[in-house]
């Protein structure tokens, strides 16, 4: 049989030309976003980062009169990298001088610079330590993360300025977060007239739930400054409050102040939403070295809302070790993830961050589940 060659190319050509018409009309008729795909959102939070002296003077660069802390969390910061929101519990004030640590903090105003630069997008500041500066340090901790142009809740300096910015609200990809900051107290030392730190009082709590739940929130975040220090497990308080704030609409609980990693709980209520609490995260950074202090976690959490559908969670711990290693003639800190802790540390150094990690994970599979 003979073939005419310029038959086929016409009818070949018809072919390719209709087939390409027909793929480029179906994708013309697709919406530019797709009305049934699910709003992600991810947050990732990190626990106490606490500035000792002996921190400040590692980070200190006399010939450049500056305070740098990027080396701290250059192998912690790439997990931040694709969060949309990464919150961290500040539990020291800021200042440009007279700097001091333990029992009363006042840090470079630099460290939060740095770690907004690195990814932190946002800092809860109501802890123990709100008030160690009194007034001026809790107005210096305000200018300086204004300046910076980093979103901030915990401390205000007045009551106008609590009752308009409080809740916080972080607002993305459908999403309206509110998130909310409380500490037990203030290490006896008063809150100076005019400012505020919300302490965790019920009746408080209950009304600025309600209020965010007003004004639409998604989701309702209570970072939680409670416990005991240096304890494992929650007290009878942590657990009775962390039940009493999901029934009163908080889905997300964070714990800080026990310096240490504290089981991780879940609770689900009779309208299939999954609440979360971390009774504690432990340190982030510090020069603590009590057994427990010397690490923590991160909690990468991501929510997924189907449309109509209540919000999912997919949760993730991620274990970290401070790495405290003499370098160049002064003490340095990492914060090392343990997925690099094989190729960052050697030594005892390792040999201890393993031995932090078996304790940790130990902590976490007490974890429990919860319904009401």
């Amino acid at each position: 049989m003979h073939y005419n060659p310029t038959l086929l190319f016409c009818i070949f050509f018809l072919l390719f030309t209709s087939c390409k018409e027909k793929k480029s009309s179906v994708q013309t008729d697709l919406p530019s976003e797709f009305p049934h795909s699910p709003q992600t959102l991810t947050l990732l939070f990190c626990g106490d980062i606490m500035q000792h002296l002996p921190q400040i003077h590692s980070a200190h660069e006399p010939s450049e009169k500056d305070y740098k802390y990027r080396k701290c969390f250059k192998y912690i910061a790439p997990y931040w990298a694709d969060a949309d929101f990464v919150i961290a519990n500040l539990e020291t004030t800021l200042g440009n001088k007279d700097f001091s640590g333990y029992p009363r903090f006042c840090s470079p105003w630099q460290i939060a610079r740095d770690l907004h630069q690195l990814g932190v997008t946002t800092f809860v500041t109501a802890n123990n330590h709100s008030c160690d500066q009194l007034g001026k340090g809790i107005a210096n901790t305000i200018y300086y993360l204004d300046s910076l142009k980093i979103p901030h809740t915990g401390t205000f300096t007045d009551t106008l300025s609590y009752q308009k910015e409080h809740p916080l609200y972080l607002k993305k990809n459908g999403f309206k977060i509110a998130l909310l900051n409380y500490t037990y107290g203030t290490n006896g030392l008063p809150v100076p007239k005019g400012f505020v730190v919300p302490h965790i009082d019920t009746t408080v709590i209950r009304q600025d739930i309600q209020r965010a739940r007003r004004d639409t929130a998604t989701n309702i975040i209570a970072f939680m400054h409670w416990g005991y220090e240096y304890h494992s497990l929650p007290n009878k308080e942590q657990r009775t409050l962390g039940k009493w704030l999901h029934e009163q609409g908080a889905d997300i609980v964070i714990g800080s102040h026990p310096h240490v990693v504290q089981p991780i709980e879940y609770y689900i209520p009779d309208k299939d939403t999954l609440g979360v609490t971390a009774f504690s995260l432990g340190n982030f950074i510090s020069n603590q070295s009590q057994q427990g202090t010397e690490g923590g976690i991160c909690i990468r959490l991501t929510l997924t809302k189907p449309r109509d559908l209540p919000v999912h969670y997919q949760m993730k711990p991620i274990k970290f070790y401070m790495y405290r290693p003499y370098e160049e003639g002064r003490r340095r800190y990492y914060v090392v993830p343990e997925s690099l802790a094989d190729s960052v540390m050697k030594d005892f150094h390792l040999t201890k961050s393993k031995n932090f990690f078996r304790r940790t994970d130990s902590i976490l599979q007490s974890s429990k589940t919860f319904r009401f």
